[in-house]
């Protein structure tokens, strides 16, 4: 194992008992996975630090220690959302000694040196990685869209190893930052319709399931499909499995260079996806008989500027029923774009919020008393019915409506 002196400095404690600890767990990885040396990153993201605000071994305190050491993150550093919406948090009914927690660690992690794009799709806020660029990303949409779509190579990281490679600019040389190891092994032949983006969530998380730790390999996906449809699809399959990369014949780089290395040579499982497959994932993705909805949560993976303007259209001229509280989360980049064309001016007169820099996932909507949610994500199905609500899935149209009748309809 090849150290900087630097590194070396760090596991000698010359910055800290926190930093020390951080680069013994990069240590620790290193041995465990057998790397090949280490690899130089050219952008780390760190982990929502919602479970690094309200205690643990990654708490507040211990965030701030470290960015009192002195040391700083050695390369681009980028924000998964957090807990609250950082501007927004007492209209949403957060309590004030849970925002005030919250922005403690944000403000450690600034003063790290991290970019605060608090966002899950940080490719739409400038965050754009190149085929075959080293990363060191954390969020597991974000992962599996920046190996998949881009082509980039990143492992799932944890939030320790996250900030490892943030403090050093490396990250240990195993898994899918090896060429060998991106090889599709199940191939999924689509023989249903796809119309809508939840169809792509409930096909994720479909296929999530049957695939576990193995790359998916997509036949007969249409070539046009669009930039949510994959990041929906990706969100779902991290989400259900431990898949961190896909392919799609005809869409995404790798397979399009190489047909048959990444969609033949190491496939050893094939499942055909038909209409009857679609209905089993939509009926498991709801979690409850209950047809009262209290809580509509849209945007996860946060929203394009396309699916915010989708809303508006629907919204404009029509009243959200009261009683109802509905989110569509996004990130503040995205936000201020469409609020200059209007798109939110004509939502929030709904009576619908935009939420930024957080989603349903990472705030503490069990504590906030909703007990019913609706949404169009199978991401934010799996973790919010984790919380005890009780979910209905459906897609973006379906739980509009819901918004104003406070009814799901079957």
């Amino acid at each position: 194992m090849q150290l900087t002196d630097y590194e070396k400095s760090i596991l000698a404690g010359d910055f800290g008992e926190e930093a020390k600890k951080i680069l013994e767990v990069m240590v620790k990885i290193y041995e465990i996975n057998d790397a090949n040396g280490f690899i130089d990153v050219n952008e780390v993201m760190l982990a929502s630090t919602q479970n690094m605000s309200i205690g643990g071994e990654m708490g507040m305190e211990f965030l701030t220690r470290l960015a009192n050491s002195g040391i700083r993150f050695k390369v681009k550093t980028i924000t998964d959302p957090v807990s609250i919406d950082l501007e927004g948090w007492n209209r949403l009914g957060i309590p004030e000694e849970y925002a005030q927690k919250q922005q403690k660690s944000v403000n450690a992690l600034i003063k790290l040196g991290a970019v605060p794009t608090w966002t899950c799709t940080p490719y739409l806020v400038g965050s754009i990685p190149r085929l075959g660029d080293h990363l060191a990303w954390v969020e597991t949409s974000c992962v599996i869209f920046a190996n998949s779509y881009f082509g980039a190579r990143t492992n799932r990281e944890m939030d320790i190893s996250a900030l490892a490679a943030a403090i050093t600019g490396r990250t240990p040389y195993y898994g899918l930052h090896l060429e060998e190891s991106r090889e599709g092994q199940l191939l999924v032949n689509l023989d249903a319709e796809l119309n809508t983006t939840s169809d792509y969530d409930a096909l994720g998380n479909y296929v999530g399931k049957v695939a576990g730790a193995k790359i998916p390999v997509f036949n007969n996906m249409k070539k046009n499909v669009s930039i949510q449809a994959i990041m929906q699809l990706g969100a779902a399959l991290a989400t259900t499995g431990a898949v961190t990369l896909f392919h799609i014949f005809d869409v995404t780089p790798e397979i399009v260079m190489d047909p048959y290395k990444y969609g033949k040579k190491s496939v050893n499982e094939e499942i055909t996806i038909s209409d009857k497959e679609m209905k089993v994932a939509y009926q498991g993705l709801n979690t409850t008989s209950r047809n009262d909805i209290d809580f509509v949560a849209l945007g996860c993976p946060h929203y394009t500027f396309d699916k915010i303007r989708e809303i508006a259209s629907f919204l404009e001229g029509k009243k959200i029923r009261e009683g109802i509280e509905v989110w569509i989360c996004t990130s503040k980049t995205v936000r201020d774009l469409v609020l200059r064309s209007g798109e939110i001016q004509v939502i929030e007169e709904a009576g619908a919020k935009v939420v930024v820099d957080t989603c349903m996932v990472l705030a503490p909507v069990k504590q906030m008393g909703f007990h019913v949610m609706a949404t169009d994500s199978a991401k934010a199905q799996f973790y919010v019915s984790g919380f005890g609500i009780g979910v209905r899935f459906g897609n973006t149209q379906k739980c509009l409506e819901a918004t104003l009748t406070g009814k799901w309809e079957e």
